[in-house]
């Protein structure tokens, strides 16, 4: 590359010097330079004005460009060339190993342009959704699948929760259906839905069954708990009958918490995504739920501690907000010894609302807090029949956040007590004051 620099010098010195040597001849030496060098920028100009030819390869380079500075052009050109063709290789080669790992997915893989035209779809996607691989492309999502949810759902634009629809293709399926945006300055989004037919169907036997069990079981308990209450009266000389009834009435009452811990939850779980929410003032809430743990501790001594932040409510459901703060409440209570402090927190800040319960009970083993809002999950079963849990509210707890795009936080330690935090996003926690103009 040097050596064609080189050579350029040495061609803009001969032609210098040749123009000198005439100039002085002839007696017009500025002419005669000028000559020379509108000569040297016209022969630049004519190989510059073939150069779009020569990288489009309309053209071969002539002679003119294997020295001087035109050839370090034409080298530096091929070493480009070389490289992109490198790279659109390595690009090709990602590409189809791309392809080939969506090919392989069970998962419906669909990439739309604007104006929801399809732009590739694998071959799952004509199993579940009834997109044909081979023809979709250019042609409109709603030619290809003809499903009033979906058009409705990509013409609101609120991709936030994934639909759920039946399956428009060649067999019957429960879908779950995602949409997302590419990263990136692009317009391109690519739906993925999955099958979750086996899901979905064990989801609504389970619902089915427990709500079928709880109703059912609400007769025979009402009956046993009447009949207790008339023998009760018969029994008042028998320690031994007293002891019997005793322990019977409370095993009712154990499972009349159950069954309506077990309508609540189905209740939250079928309850539909679209219900209003409402303002809730939590302080409020709040006072109501506390009131009603005091007279619950009263009998053990139990001390109830609050730091409450007036001014601020939540957006969101009122009556399951109620059922998960009175659940952890009462579980503080039910296992925390007689006579303990028990705190609630209600605060708002930038991060978003927390509402916390804090007790001074025995604490949780680390192993176990994963699995806590796992249903019917027990740290220790002798130990929930003495305090009366069900094993349901913290399941309850974790559905009813859930739906409020909340997070449930516990920190615990055995010896040291618990803490359970409910964390709302900001976009849930509502200034009363503002909300009020």
């Amino acid at each position: 590359m040097y050596g064609n620099r080189s050579k350029e010098l040495w061609l803009l010195i001969g032609i210098t010097s040749a123009c000198s040597i005439i100039g002085l001849l002839s007696g017009q030496l500025t002419g005669s330079l000028l000559a020379g060098l509108v000569i040297y920028t016209a022969w630049h100009l004519y190989h510059l004005a073939g150069l779009p030819a020569i990288i489009s390869k309309q053209r071969q380079p002539g002679p003119g460009f294997t020295g001087g500075l035109w050839a370090d052009v034409m080298q530096s050109l091929d070493l480009l060339e070389r490289d992109n063709r490198l790279r659109e290789q390595q690009l090709s080669l990602s590409l189809e190993h791309f392809r080939i790992t969506v090919e392989s997915l069970p998962d419906a893989v669909v990439m739309l342009q604007p104006d929801d035209i399809i732009e590739w779809s694998n071959s799952a996607a004509e199993t579940l959704l009834g997109i044909p691989a081979a023809t979709a492309g250019g042609q409109r999502l709603s030619a290809s699948v003809r499903d009033p949810l979906l058009d409705e759902y990509l013409q609101a634009g609120d991709f936030s929760h994934p639909l759920t629809l039946s399956a428009p293709g060649y067999r019957p399926a429960t879908l779950l259906l995602h949409v997302r945006s590419l990263e990136g300055n692009t317009p391109l989004r690519v739906i993925v839905a999955r099958d979750i037919s086996q899901q979905y169907n064990l989801n609504e036997s389970q619902h089915d069954f427990i709500a079928n069990i709880s109703h059912e079981l609400r007769t025979p308990l009402t009956v046993i708990t009447g009949l207790l209450e008339q023998l009760e009266p018969e029994v008042t000389d028998s320690k031994t009958g007293r002891r019997i009834t005793t322990l019977m009435q409370d095993q009712a009452q154990r499972m009349r918490e159950l069954v309506a811990d077990l309508l609540v939850l189905m209740r939250i779980a079928t309850a539909h995504e679209d219900t209003q929410d409402e303002l809730v003032p939590v302080e409020e809430l709040l006072a109501s739920i506390i009131e009603e743990a005091r007279t619950l501790g009263k009998k053990s001594g139990h001390v109830l501690l609050t730091d409450i932040q007036s001014g601020y409510g939540l957006r969101g459901k009122a009556g399951e907000l109620r059922s998960a703060f009175t659940n952890l409440v009462v579980n503080a209570i039910r296992h925390t010894p007689d006579r303990a402090e028990i705190r609630v927190s209600w605060r708002v800040d930038e991060s978003g609302a927390r509402f916390s319960v804090s007790d001074t009970g025995e604490g949780i083993p680390a192993r176990h807090i994963p699995r806590l809002t796992e249903r019917f999950y027990r740290v220790d079963s002798s130990r929930s029949r003495d305090t009366g849990g069900t094993g349901l509210g913290l399941s309850l707890v974790k559905q009813v956040l859930d739906r409020h795009d909340a997070a449930l936080k516990i920190i615990s330690a055995p010896g040291q007590g618990s803490t359970f935090t409910c964390h709302f996003p900001p976009t849930r926690a509502v200034s009363l004051a503002a909300a009020e103009k």
